[in-house]
């Protein structure tokens, strides 16, 4: 018997028998005694039903509050174990159902927040009081290689062992200090750390983003490098024709063949000028996209037959063999045909000026389904693995390669070219054991065998 309906009848059994004793003592008849009796027998029935009734009431609210008490919010009193409780019942329904609604809401900006946070670029790590991870967004878990359930509950320096960094979240949970701070790691990757403390955010009391620059970076650097090799590109030449004029106005012009020597020597010079102004112009063209190239149908076997025509005899003169392979199948290019040579001119001119003599030089072409891929293979010096990401940068030239000529704005113009023409080109190489491009056109029509 529940704790309810006893407590009642206990209650109500005392109060009948002082009743029906109150009876006998007052010498009422038997039919009386008797009559009173039925009636509390009665009454005691009916309070007996009702005990159970609100008894099972009150169950079926509490097992409700402990289901929402475990999460389970859209848990709702049933209508027809009411009873004489239905605006008891109706209340507890709205009030879950508002409260479930205030939950979803909240769940609902909880997980905007966390979509927007995973998506952005920039590792998002939030540190507890004692500097131990707390959170990582997707972004942190890429830049340190390691999951979430593995990052969150370890200490910052295990991640990203950097001494500014560390320092700085030092100094922010000591002082409430936030600063920014740039930290090198492997592959040449640059990353801008901000370190900030967190107001009322609970367990989360430190937030350290991590923002790559490292592209920002290297354009940095290749504007550094565009002045100073401006710079030193004009100031060779032009230092030359200077000497010259200093030299034939300090008598030189009244000896004939001096005068001519001289002369020559200025005139070679001005026609590296030319050569570096005109190359300039071009690329700044190809980037600005002003410069158009005509559209026509190609066979690239003839592009490919007349490089390695034209690069013949340079090749014969440096003592470098140069093989031609051509695919039978090479139709369905469309471009302009000057521009495409051009480009592969460069590309094994500077094969070639980089092979030492006895070396070899390798002209091929194939038609995949698609494409078209032009490769220069050489058996030179390499380019260091270092220097491969900046090889069709303007200006840029490896160390070995400043002892050649040229301005360094070649392979720019190349990949410009090929680009211009919905192509790409990319290279592979190693330090003694030479270079290998590869130069690819898409295919407008599909080629055949020919």
């Amino acid at each position: 018997m529940g704790s309810l309906r006893f407590s009642l009848l206990i209650a109500f059994a005392v109060l009948a028998g002082a009743s029906v004793l109150a009876l006998v003592v007052t010498a009422a008849s038997l039919a009386i005694v008797i009559a009173v009796g039925a009636i509390v027998a009665a009454g005691g029935a009916i309070l007996w039903l009702a005990a159970d009734r609100l008894e099972r009431s009150i169950k079926v609210i509490r097992g409700a509050a402990r289901e929402m008490a475990q999460g389970e919010f859209g848990t709702r009193l049933p209508a027809e174990d009411a009873g004489e409780l239905a605006g008891a019942f109706q209340d507890f329904n709205d009030m879950a159902r508002s409260f479930e609604e205030r939950v979803e809401a909240a769940s609902q900006e909880r997980n905007r927040l966390m979509a927007a946070i995973n998506s952005s670029v920039d590792a998002v790590v939030a540190l507890g009081e004692d500097g131990v991870v707390r959170f990582a967004n997707a972004a942190a878990e890429t830049l340190v290689g390691k999951d979430e359930d593995r990052l969150v509950g370890q200490p910052l320096a295990w991640a990203v062992a950097d001494r500014d960094v560390i320092e700085a979240v030092r100094r922010a949970r000591e002082e409430g200090v936030a600063s920014r701070h740039l930290i090198e790691r492997p592959n040449r990757q640059v990353l801008e750390a901000y370190v900030a403390p967190i107001a009322g955010g609970g367990e989360w009391t430190l937030l350290v983003v991590f923002h790559d620059v490292t592209e920002s970076k290297r354009l940095d650097d290749v504007r550094r490098d565009f002045v100073a090799n401006v710079s030193h590109e004009l100031r060779t030449p032009l230092s030359a024709v200077k000497s010259v004029i200093e030299t034939l106005q300090g008598g030189a012009v009244e000896e004939p063949d001096v005068a001519r020597d001289f002369l020559a020597r200025a005139e070679t010079e001005v026609e590296r000028l030319v050569q570096l102004l005109e190359e300039l112009l071009a690329l700044s063209r190809l980037e600005s996209g002003d410069l158009r190239f005509t559209e026509h149908p190609l066979d690239m076997r003839d592009v490919v037959r007349s490089v390695g025509q034209r690069m013949a005899p340079h090749a014969q003169r440096a003592g470098v063999e140069l093989r031609v392979d051509v695919d039978g199948r090479m139709q369905g290019v469309s471009g302009d045909p000057a521009a495409l040579e051009r480009a592969i001119v460069n590309l094994v001119d500077n094969a070639i000026k980089f092979t030492p003599e006895g070396g070899s030089v390798d002209l091929s072409s194939r038609a995949d389904d698609g494409s078209v891929t032009i490769v220069v293979t050489d058996t030179g010096a390499g380019i260091d693995p270092l220097d491969l990401p900046r090889v069709f940068e303007r200006f840029f030239k490896a160390d070995r390669a400043r002892q050649g000529g040229g301005t360094g704005l070649g392979l720019a113009i190349v990949k410009h070219t090929v680009e211009a023409h919905g192509g790409s080109i990319g290279v592979d190489s190693q330090l003694g054991a030479g270079s290998v491009f590869r130069l690819k056109l898409p295919l407008v029509v599909r080629a055949e065998a020919g």
